[in-house]
């Protein structure tokens, strides 16, 4: 009678713990416990801030002449050697008889005789080309209006008359740069050579030569 009761608690307990076991776990697998310890998140890899790049320095780049390399200075050497080039150009124009004061007064070349019946006069601007502009008298008589000089020389042809002729170059103007300034020359209807010179004068004033026609 005890052997019954004991085998009857012994199933009642072994029926008892299957029975929790499916309901524990119905799939019929092993139930693993999820562990109470949180896992540390991985921090991410901090990026390396880039090397700063150091920026240039605003100068201007001049070549220094003397001998001693390139210097970085804050300046344009270009605008002073160009303002020096353009001095030492006018200064060479200037050398070539261009005056900056202009003469205020009548310029006479004195006399010539000749047996021609015209002369041709070669004029041109001996100065910087800046619009000079003449007008051509004889014996007080207009026979060209107008004549503008340039640096390549220009042919004017003169009727003569018997006698004197006194041959007028008025001033019209004076050029950008200066005085009016030209270099002439006179020569018979056999192409010889009778005069040459050159005239600085002021607005209004005349360069002047008389001719004597046998």
């Amino acid at each position: 009678m005890h052997r019954i009761k004991y085998i009857f608690i012994v199933l009642f307990i072994l029926s008892g713990t299957g029975l929790y076991a499916q309901v524990d776990n119905p799939t019929g697998g092993i139930a693993i416990p999820k562990s109470k310890t949180p896992i540390a998140p991985t921090a991410p890899a901090k990026a390396e801030a880039p090397s700063k790049v150091a920026q240039p320095k605003k100068t201007f780049m001049s070549y220094d002449l003397g001998g001693k390399g390139l210097s970085m200075e804050k300046k344009n050497d270009f605008v002073s050697r160009g303002a020096e080039f353009e001095d030492k150009a006018n200064a060479s124009v200037r050398s070539k008889g261009e005056s900056n004061v202009a003469f205020r007064g009548h310029q006479f070349f004195g006399e010539l005789t000749t047996k021609s019946q015209y002369l041709n006069v070669l004029a041109s601007d001996y100065g910087f080309q800046d619009g000079d502009r003449i007008k051509v008298l004889i014996n007080d008589r207009v026979v060209i209006e107008e004549f503008t000089l340039t640096n390549n020389s220009k042919a004017l042809q003169l009727m003569l008359s018997p006698g004197f002729n006194k041959i007028d170059f008025e001033a019209m103007n004076q050029g950008t740069s200066g005085p009016n300034t030209a270099e002439f020359a006179i020569y018979d209807d056999k192409e010889k050579l009778l005069m040459s010179n050159q005239w600085n004068l002021a607005t209004g004033f005349k360069a002047s030569v008389m001719v004597i026609k046998e």
